[in-house]
């Protein structure tokens, strides 16, 4: 089995946001109770998330390591820009590595476009999912589903057309 975890911002000096380091405790905490399990981490460069010259996916995998999880551990780096991307570009891997389970690690605000997506993208694999508690306050988390919420429909339209083209 394998953990995938999607990327949250990073600041202009690679710290982590507090979205993003609440979903590595999730996968860690997780890692934890099988440690050998892979690791995917996504998320590359953009202005709306890492402006730095270094993969998001890289400030991820070494916060991990510090905590303990070995550099073997991880898959390669998939260098994405936004959520459809995360499962399009790691396809490669999970095809690399033959991988037919995942336990998906995300924001509970974000789980159901994530859930979307990722089952959409990857029919034969077998889905678990970690929802991420993120601490924000109340009117911040809103604003986060809110945006989740807007964007699930242009999101299913982009699995209209990814199916249309794989026809």
């Amino acid at each position: 089995m394998l953990f995938w975890f999607i990327g949250a911002p990073n600041d202009n000096e690679g710290n982590l946001s507090v979205i993003a380091l609440s979903r590595c405790e999730a996968a860690y905490s997780e890692f934890c109770k099988n440690r050998e399990r892979k690791l995917i981490c996504t998320g590359g460069l953009g202005t709306h998330f890492n402006i730095t010259s270094t993969p998001h996916a890289y400030y991820l995998k070494q916060y991990l390591m510090t905590k303990g999880v070995p550099e073997a551990n991880f898959l390669p780096l998939v260098e994405s820009r936004y959520t459809f991307e995360d499962a399009l570009l790691s396809k490669s891997v999970i095809e690399e590595f033959g991988i037919r389970s995942v336990i998906l690690v995300t924001s509970e605000f974000h789980l159901p476009r994530a859930k979307l997506i990722f089952c959409g993208v990857f029919s034969k694999i077998m889905f678990s999912y970690l929802a991420a508690i993120t601490p924000l306050p109340y009117e911040e988390l809103l604003e986060l589903e809110k945006h989740e919420f807007q964007v699930l429909e242009r999101e299913r339209g982009n699995l209209l057309t990814l199916s249309d083209l794989i026809k």
